[in-house]
């Protein structure tokens, strides 16, 4: 009798554990119009959830995870991130180079595996917890995990046009066809990973990056991670 009793409170305990610790999240996406600066937002966020005190329950400090993804993904697929880089770049691999590629380097690795690779990696950081993961269709590979908020930050064409302008030095024109690239390209490899057409009700706020300041977008935001339970 005292064996099954312990075996049971043993039991109790590990479930208890497992509720407290094994739950994946919580984790943050921000999904953004090019012109709208998510890494500002992100580093503001991360700042303001640590400073009020929304204590990590895994021990995790709260992170912007962007770039990292490229260096993880690389090392676990024994490859340089210049290899693989072209993804984030949303350039494509053509038929013909995926042969040369196989052909010329035992190192090779498939334009399929890469990607699989690198939603990997940014599910097992989505999984992990206390993250806002900043592009990298990290809302669409995190969608499935309970205890997550996936952000969209939109603003009208000409008012990101400007701030590209003033970014990167260009007239007005160019500045409008280098936005208009981009925001191409990033829908198109989103749709992909998505395998679906992605708008904006995919995500659980849009926010409009000209209508408010970065203060007021972490506060609000972390507002509703409160109301939906994610911290």
């Amino acid at each position: 009798m005292n064996i099954l009793q312990k075996y049971l409170e043993e039991r109790h305990r590990d479930k208890k554990q497992d509720k407290d610790f094994g739950q994946p999240g919580p984790v943050i996406t921000i999904s953004r119009q090019f012109g709208c600066s998510g890494k500002f937002l992100a580093d503001k966020l991360v700042e303001q959830l640590t400073e009020q005190g929304y204590v990590p329950d895994k021990g995790n400090n709260w992170k912007v995870i962007s770039k990292e993804i490229l260096e993880h993904s690389a090392r676990e697929l024994e490859l340089h991130p210049s290899q693989i880089e072209y993804v984030f770049k949303y350039e494509r691999k053509s038929a013909i180079d995926e042969i040369l590629g196989a052909l010329s380097s035992k190192y090779y690795k498939s334009d399929r595996k890469i990607k699989n690779t690198i939603k990997k990696v940014i599910h097992n950081i989505g999984v992990e917890g206390n993250s806002v993961i900043l592009g990298r269709c990290g809302s669409i590979i995190t969608k499935d995990i309970p205890r997550s908020l996936h952000l969209r930050l939109i603003a009208p064409l000409p008012w990101r046009t400007q701030v590209i302008a003033k970014r990167f030095n260009l007239d007005e024109k160019k500045a409008r066809e280098y936005v208009l690239d981009i925001d191409k390209k990033r829908t198109q490899l989103r749709n992909e990973i998505a395998g679906e057409a992605v708008d904006d009700t995919h995500y659980n706020m849009v926010l409009n990056a000209k209508d408010f300041s970065f203060d007021e977008m972490v506060q609000i935001i972390i507002h509703v991670l409160k109301l939906k339970k994610v911290i």
